[in-house]
């Protein structure tokens, strides 16, 4: 670990270096902190990565076998749905201690390299979120809650975010927008050219 320009680093292998935040995280856990130190290292510890991205793409598995029997008749029981909703219940657990793990890590949102200041890390905090909604004693009764914890079906996205080289190709993606709809206009000028040559 060193410090450079008020920011320390943090190196898991010779060839590898985590720039991660600034000195302190909530102004009061500095990078000589021991217990900072541990969440450090557990936040940027490659199995520990692999461990949530396994757990992504299982919570995709079980998102992709919810029974939506009840929407076509409201007297229907699913044997399914209160083990998915157990299930789903350990997951949520898992996704709230990786962002309390990476938050003591990086910091919340007040330092220059904290979680979020990262646009990717805002799709996990919104995903942590609704999974903590969805435990509030109300969230069984409000129709509203419920209808927001659907957006539970975004953790996919999360394995956007375990994914560099996928990162950079929907940045490029988004980047080239405005380039895409300039060619789209041009594409329905030169059909309305043909068009009203057609026609004459």
């Amino acid at each position: 670990m060193r410090r450079q320009n008020g920011v320390f680093f943090y190196h898991l292998a010779p060839d590898t270096t985590y720039r991660l935040s600034s000195r302190t995280s909530f102004f009061c856990l500095s990078d000589s902190n021991p217990v900072r130190k541990g969440f450090v290292w557990l936040a940027w510890w490659p199995g520990f990565d692999n461990f949530i991205t396994v757990m992504i793409l299982l919570n995709s598995i079980m998102l992709a076998s919810t029974d939506y029997g009840t929407r076509l008749d409201p007297t229907y029981e699913s044997d399914w749905t209160p083990i998915q909703e157990q299930i789903d219940l350990g997951f949520s657990i898992i996704f709230i201690i990786e962002f309390v793990v990476k938050v003591i890590a990086m910091g919340f949102v007040l330092h220059k390299f904290s979680y979020l200041r990262d646009a990717w890390n805002c799709l996990d905090f919104f995903i942590v979120v609704v999974s903590i909604i969805g435990f509030l004693p109300m969230g069984g009764g409000s129709s509203g809650l419920k209808a927001l914890r659907t957006f539970r079906i975004l953790r996919p996205l999360r394995s956007v975010n375990k994914m560099p080289t996928m990162k950079q190709q929907i940045s490029s993606l988004l980047a080239s927008i405005p380039g895409l709809m300039r060619v789209f206009f041009f594409i329905i000028f030169i059909f309305c050219i043909f068009a009203i040559f057609g026609v004459n």
